[in-house]
Parts: C-alpha cells; sequence; structure tokens
C-alpha cells in the first residue's frame, strides 16, 4: 500500500507542478495578448498624430497607412490569441483541476482505506494475542490435568 500511495502522491505533485506552470503560461500568453493590443493603441495613436501635426504630404500618408496597417496587425493578432490560444490555455488548466480534483477524490478514498485496514489490522492483533493466550490456558490446563492423572494412575500402580 506505501508503493501505491507513494506513485499517488507522485502524480498529485506532478498535477500541481503541470497546474502551475499552465497558470504561468496562461499569464504569459495574457501578457502577450495585451501586449498585442497596447501596440495597436499606440500605434494608432502615434497615426492620430501625425494626421493632427498638418503635414499633408505623400510620404506623411504613406506612414500613417503603414501605422495603420500595423495597428491592424497586432489587433488581429492580439484578438486570435484571445480567441483561439486563450480558450485552449482555459481548457487544459480546468482539465488539470479536475484531474487534480479526482486525484484528491482518490488519496481521500485511499486514506479512509488505509485508516480502516490499520484499524483492521489492530483488531486482528488483539485477536491474535487473545488467541494465543487461550491456547496458552487450554495447555496449562492439560498439563495439569495431565499431571493429576499421571499422579493418579501412579498411586493407583504404585
Amino acid at each position: 500500500m506505501a508503493k501505491r500511495e507513494q506513485v499517488v502522491e507522485e502524480v498529485v505533485e506532478e498535477t500541481v507542478r503541470s497546474i502551475t506552470q499552465a497558470q504561468a503560461d496562461y499569464e504569459q500568453l495574457m501578457d502577450e495578448i495585451r501586449g498585442s493590443w497596447q501596440r495597436a493603441r499606440d500605434l494608432r495613436e502615434k497615426a492620430a498624430e501625425l494626421e493632427l501635426s498638418g503635414r499633408t504630404d505623400a510620404q506623411i500618408g504613406a506612414e500613417i497607412r503603414q501605422l495603420l496597417d500595423q495597428a491592424k496587425r497586432f489587433e488581429l493578432l492580439g484578438d486570435q490569441k484571445d480567441r483561439h490560444e486563450k480558450q485552449e490555455a482555459i481548457r487544459y488548466i480546468e482539465d488539470l483541476q479536475r484531474e487534480a480534483s479526482a486525484l484528491r477524490g482518490t488519496v481521500q478514498h485511499n486514506q479512509s482505506v488505509l485508516a480502516r485496514q490499520r484499524k483492521e489490522l489492530e483488531e486482528a492483533k488483539e485477536e491474535a494475542v487473545a488467541m494465543v493466550q487461550r491456547a496458552e490456558k487450554r495447555v496449562q490446563e492439560t498439563e495439569r490435568l495431565l499431571a493429576y492423572e499421571m499422579a493418579k494412575l501412579a498411586e493407583l500402580e504404585g
């Protein structure tokens, strides 16, 4: 049973490490998503500043379009990660949490079984001691009876 408990404990520890890592990965992904959206906002602000600068030459127009295109790409990247990778990460964390919950149930069950088995072992030990004591008493009684009968026989023969 100790080997099984050790295996379950190792699985629980590994699951906890996996959850911790998955949560760290999720936080990193959220930072990337926020970073993409922030980069898109920054690029739009820069484009707005250029528009407000009053300059109207073709180079400024091209730069504004380029900034807005880059902003759109960063926004789409953030949206894509938010929809797909984030949901995948959340599902993975939820799966790990369900696994951990199931393992906690298994551990609680095994602890209950172990407690019951320990109690049964103690009761069996007590019963074994009582059986040995009863057997020793029967042997002593038989020895006394035999001694009495041998003495009686010796008296009758003697």
